[in-house]
């Protein structure tokens, strides 16, 4: 049954300890966060039975008596002095069991509540229990606080609060309890200042429905989050009062047509992705004051939502996040579910009880009903879910599938206010996914991204146990349940680390190279958001590291990955962004797009760069703008600025002006580029980009001869026509450019041959389809040939249109090339999540011949980047040098 309220009521709290019994064995557990209740160490989904003896008032003799509990994981069935009373089932709502006619008031009474979590009688999927049992392991236990409260007279249940910032109207609704008959009911509103502003009262008999109009209403914001108090009085006839207050803020997510809207006005949502992993208590219950300091670290780094990822918080988590201004989306816990008869009853049923809980928190302005649903989740499930939630919310907007059923084989239509896709993707593949998602004939709505743009880092063990008194959480050793699956590598990390040539890399080396090469991932594509129109938001995964990833923005230790003043000159409501013009190629009697590398460029040459303005919120005044371009040694090579004027209104990206400058002619090089525009009152808006400048390469070595019975060296367009031979049989050749290892090209590799081996795909040699920036460390080795590339030690944006799905398994060289001798890795892919070392450019000797072999894309042709070899600047380079170490040797 629903809760009882009335703050006047006497309450008995029951969150001190408890004796349990998990599954035949004792243990003490407090409430709430007890490891032994969740599962730790013995992984077992009950029963764990919670047994107490408490003394009972003697005045609560005649009253009506409830146990209350605001959460328990997962089926709870109470007992009272041995007679069972009620239960329950759900992991994340608030309930009451009428234990009245079992309670003896004036003495000691006995309490037994047993509780199974999902698991082998409750199966996971289809027991609604989020993602963190893909984490390490779904809590279960009395999660959240419990108490008895004991009802004279008259009491409120069902309450809503619904705020809605359009009318200037706030409807309340209960249902009275504990009354005979009609009572007098009042609801008085409070402003934020603490001022009345509305007062309702009538006669009402079994329930109450109020409508009061706020002239003028404070709105709620991020920046100003005015809370309005509720006031619910009911009075019966004998004089006994029920008094409840509630919380709510006037505040309305909207959109017109592809810009959404907070408040009427333009919002860009940036939010991080919160599964509820707090491991510590293992359950989503941190303390107040780490919930403050949540909110505060996601803000430093410009983000202004959290998104609550298929679980269901405190209520004090979103007190606060009312409190404190911070947007929350509210995904329910849906995800791979196993559509079952009970599921399918059980589903609204929780849904129903989790929205009376959260429904009044203006904090909350996205609903999603789950995530990645496929086919089995069918249309009339989902409307009957998306009834439940829009009709129990007001002011927010909806989202019935995160990452869209047509995505992931679900619906083919959706009940969604807004395009919300995940696409984890290499940086290449980012825009032609938006664009092929993209269709104009649709109504228009707003993109917000649901999840996506993870990139993962290193993790530094030794670190982690030094902070923890010398040894490693309990997350990361073997009692992690997922630790044996083959994607949570981290209790071999160190031994599977121990085996591999990294060159050098300590630990710590390896950890702030990773996380400079993840920042490149997070910059790229949230700038790609950015300067497209119609983007309302996006959630970075993830908040906190986890077994299964180290995605996220706060690693093990809570602690930020990136500074965040570097951070927020991408991440914030105004950024400055750069854009480049466009070209179109005739290729074979057609026109064909030809993108360029995003910040490459040709020494000698002019460079022209448009400066886009993205910006959210109220219009800003106009300022003045100033750039500048440095060398590596921090010389001043060219610089500028203009005025813009204002107002600049807030919504799609706009031009505010272009630069030019001529590239060095010294090449190559890599440059920065700062740009600051200062408006009028404001503090300035700044952002930086790399900038790399290459020679043109426009004749290539003699003596080259091209082997290509696979065709797939065609992208290789001038190379291939103007200077390398294409050649059926080896003769004659300084050079040999091919993708075989036949026995004609291994004879001649052991008779001294060079060869220029471009792979792509599993064969000749092994390897193996792995993303390149995604869950991905390179390591560039200490050569002349990589040293040409300007890469500090850090692959950039200078490999984009290099960029490759497959490196060489190089633990299987020797089987597929026996006779390989001399190995040297100049570009190697350390796996951030599984410890596998591949290689993307390889050097050896064969016989008494010579073999560079390479999956990189000298070609481009994947996603957006370069077509051919002719659009390849750093390419292009890198291949000529290549060549030329092959002829000298």
């Amino acid at each position: 049954m629903n809760q009882w309220h009335n703050d006047l009521a006497d309450t008995l709290p029951l969150d001190g300890p408890w004796q349990l019994t998990l599954a035949g064995q004792d243990a003490i557990a407090q409430v709430p966060g007890s490891w032994e209740a969740q599962g730790y160490p013995r992984r077992v989904d009950g029963p764990a039975v919670y047994r107490r003896r408490i003394a009972i008032p003697a005045g609560w003799m005649g009253r009506h008596v409830q146990l209350q509990c605001d959460a328990a994981s997962y089926h709870t069935e109470v007992r009272v002095n041995g007679a069972v009373v009620g239960e329950h089932t759900g992991s994340w709502s608030p309930f009451a069991i009428d234990i009245t006619a079992a309670l003896r008031p004036g003495v000691e009474n006995d309490f037994e509540l047993t509780l199974y979590k999902q698991g082998e009688r409750y199966p996971l999927r289809e027991s609604l229990a989020g993602f963190l049992p893909d984490v390490a392991m779904m809590f279960g236990g009395l999660w959240q606080s419990v108490r008895l409260v004991a009802f004279d007279g008259p009491a409120l249940s069902d309450i809503t609060v619904l705020a809605d910032a359009a009318a200037g109207a706030l409807t309340v609704t209960a249902r009275i309890q504990g009354v005979n008959g009609p009572a007098l009911a009042t609801v008085r509103v409070k402003a934020p200042d603490g001022e009345v502003v509305a007062v309702w009262g009538a006669e009402q008999t079994g329930s109450l429905r109020a409508t009061l109009t706020i002239d003028q209403p404070a709105l709620w914001s991020p920046d100003h989050p005015a809370l309005y108090t509720v006031e619910v009085t009911v009075r019966d006839g004998d004089g006994q009062q029920a008094r409840v207050r509630r919380q709510a803020g006037f505040r309305a997510l909207t959109h017109d047509g592809d810009q959404l809207l907070f408040n009427n006005t333009p919002v860009c949502l940036r939010g991080v992705l919160n599964w509820g992993w707090y491991p510590d208590v293992l359950c989503p219950a941190p303390d107040e004051a780490t919930i403050r300091a949540e909110f505060a670290r996601v803000r430093r780094l410009g983000f202004n939502l959290i998104k609550l990822c298929l679980y269901v918080p405190s209520a004090r988590y979103l007190e606060l996040a009312d409190e404190e201004g911070m947007f929350l989306w509210l995904e329910l816990p849906m995800w791979l579910p196993e559509v079952t008869p009970r599921l399918r009853q059980q589903a609204p049923a929780e849904y129903a009880e989790i929205l009376s809980a959260v429904h009044h928190h203006p904090s909350i302005i996205l609903y999603s009903l789950g995530c990645e649903l496929s086919h089995a989740v069918d249309a009339e499930m989902i409307e009957q879910l998306d009834t439940i939630v829009r009709g129990g919310t007001v002011g927010a907007l909806h989202c019935d599938n995160s990452g869209s059923g047509e995505a992931y084989g679900g619906l083919s239509f959706d009940f969604a206010d807004f395009n919300d896709y995940h696409f984890y993707c290499d940086l290449q593949y980012f825009e032609p996914l938006v664009d092929h998602f993209s269709r104009d004939w649709r109504p228009p709505r707003p993109w917000i991204f649901g999840e996506f743009c993870d990139a993962d880092d290193y993790r530094d063990l030794a670190e982690i146990a030094a902070a923890r008194g010398g040894e490693l959480p309990w997350w990361l050793t073997e009692w992690n349940p997922l630790h044996s699956q083959a994607f949570v590598g981290y209790p071999a990390q160190q031994e599977r680390m121990r085996a591999l040539d990294l060159g050098g890399l300590d630990d710590s080396a390896l950890q702030r190279l990773s996380r400079q090469q993840s920042f490149v991932i997070r910059k790229t594509i949230l700038e790609k958001v950015r300067a497209r129109a119609g983007m309302g938001g996006y959630v970075v995964t993830g908040i906190r590291d986890t077994p299964l990833s180290t995605s996220a923005i706060f690693d093990d230790l809570s602690r930020e990955k990136y500074p965040p003043q570097d951070f927020r000159q991408f991440n914030a409501d105004t950024v400055l962004l750069l854009g480049r013009g466009r070209r179109r190629l005739w290729t074979h009697g057609g026109d064909r797009p030809v993108p360029a590398e995003p910040y490459s460029f040709l020494a000698g040459q002019p460079v022209a760069l448009d400066i886009i303005l993205a910006h959210a919120g109220a219009p800003l005044p106009g300022g003045s703008l100033t750039w500048e371009v440095r060398d590596q040694a921090g010389q001043a090579l060219a610089h500028g600025g203009w005025e813009v004027p204002g107002p600049l209104p807030g919504g799609a990206p706009r031009a505010i002006g272009r630069l030019t400058f001529a590239a060095p002619a010294e090449a190559p090089a890599a440059l920065r580029l700062d740009v600051s525009l200062q408006a009028e009152s404001a503090a300035p808006i700044r952002n930086a980009w790399p900038l790399w400048v290459f020679p043109a390469v426009e004749v290539w070595p003699e003596g080259l001869g091209l082997l290509d019975p696979a065709g797939t060296l065609f992208g290789l367009d001038d190379l291939r026509n103007a200077s390398a031979e294409v050649i059926g049989e080896i003769s004659g050749v300084e050079v040999l450019i091919t993708n075989t290892l036949d026995g004609a090209v291994r004879a001649y590799l052991s008779g001294g041959g060079k060869v220029l081996l471009i792979q792509s795909g599993p064969r000749p040699l092994p390897a193996l389809g792995q993303p390149f920036w995604r869950e991905a460390i390179k390591l560039v080795g200490d050569h002349p040939i990589m040293n040409a590339l300007s890469h500090e030690g850090v692959v950039d944006l200078q490999f984009y249109g290099l960029a490759t799905d497959w490196a060489f398994d190089t633990s299987r060289l020797e089987e597929a090339l026996p006779e390989a001798t001399g190995v040297r890795a100049l570009l190697r892919r350390l796996d951030a999540r599984q410890f596998r070392l591949t290689d993307y450019l390889l050097d050896m000797q064969v016989g008494r011949g010579r073999l560079i072999a390479t999956t990189l894309r000298f070609a481009g042709g994947q996603g957006d980047q370069p077509p051919s070899l002719r659009g390849q600047l750093a390419g292009r380079w890198l291949l000529r040098q290549l060549l030329a170490d092959l002829l000298s040797s």
